[in-house]
């Protein structure tokens, strides 16, 4: 019985089912893919108009309402060593359902820890919220009102918190190095304010011939505001617009901080940080507390 022949297929004739496999898998990752972004960014709620002016105060990115009386707000704060996002779910009374981070770029095993529920489950109920046993000073951040934690004055934070060995640790470009510099010469904005270390500069001062005067005249006694024992009559020009904002408030009564409202001890909800992650607890608290604001004085006030 005579065998029959076969001619040989051509190499892409034996590949095809290998090309189809792997097709199929790169879909099925794309779609994944996809199906995770999606979770990550589509909110089931309506998505509310945001000013300009109110994300930058507010540090908030993006507002949805989930119904009548709930809110959800993605916002972001500056951590140890990465921008830190977070989703808050409150109503709006300021009461906070649940948080959850976005996004975070901390060290593993420390400030990474944020997304751990056992952490972020802890900022549900009555805002704002405090750091327990931490000097931690909840501070409206569109009036400057600021309320301590009862007892928290007589707390500071741990010093490894400030020393700027200790941020972005893996970061040893020059402009790092000069950053931890300007902070252990108090330049930076955050050493003149007392908090761990930040990136931002103070702001220079006005030095016109007029505004030099001005400073020199009150430091003298000479000005009618320093003889009355008030503030300076004229802001520096080195005070954010937010500060000067809150200043001419104050002046006209029209706002209720001042050395009151600045000094008020208050019973606020503590939350325990992560540990040997300050900074970053930090990011999170006041990314809540923000939101907290936010929703009690912008949205409700609507």
């Amino acid at each position: 019985m005579k065998q029959a022949n076969h001619a040989p297929q051509p190499l892409w004739r034996r590949r095809l089912p290998g090309y189809a496999a792997m097709g199929a898998a790169t879909l099925a990752m794309a779609l994944g893919l996809h199906g995770l972004m999606s979770a990550r960014t589509t909110v089931a709620g309506t998505l509310l108009p945001l000013a300009d002016a109110d994300a930058a105060t507010y540090g908030i990115r993006a507002v949805y309402q989930l119904d009548e009386n709930t809110y959800y707000v993605v916002g972001a704060q500056k951590g140890f060593q990465s921008d830190v996002e977070a989703g808050v779910t409150l109503d709006s009374t300021g009461n906070v359902q649940s948080v959850a981070i976005l996004a975070q770029g901390e060290t593993d095993n420390l400030g990474g820890q944020c997304v751990d529920p056992e952490f972020t489950s802890q900022y549900q109920g009555a805002a704002p919220f405090a750091l327990a046993g931490k000097a931690y000073t909840v501070t409206d951040p569109a009036t400057g009102t600021s309320y301590a934690a009862a007892g928290s004055s007589e707390t500071e934070a741990p010093a490894e918190d400030f020393d700027p060995a200790n941020w972005r640790v893996s970061d040893a470009s020059p402009e790092a190095e000069a950053t931890r510099k300007m902070y252990e010469a108090g330049l930076t904005l955050s050493a003149l304010n007392g908090q761990p270390l930040d990136d931002e500069l103070a702001p220079p001062l006005d030095s016109s011939a007029e505004a030099v005067a001005r400073r020199k005249l009150y430091a003298a006694g000479l000005s009618k505001s320093a003889q009355d024992g008030e503030d300076q009559a004229s802001p520096f020009a080195d005070w954010s617009a937010e500060k000067q904002a809150a200043y001419r408030l104050e002046q006209a009564k029209l706002t209720t901080s001042g050395e009151d409202a600045g000094a008020a001890s208050a019973d606020l909800t503590e939350v325990d940080a992560l540990t040997g992650a300050t900074i970053t607890s930090t990011a999170v608290t006041n990314i809540v507390n923000n939101s907290y604001f936010y929703v009690t004085e912008v949205l409700s006030a609507e």
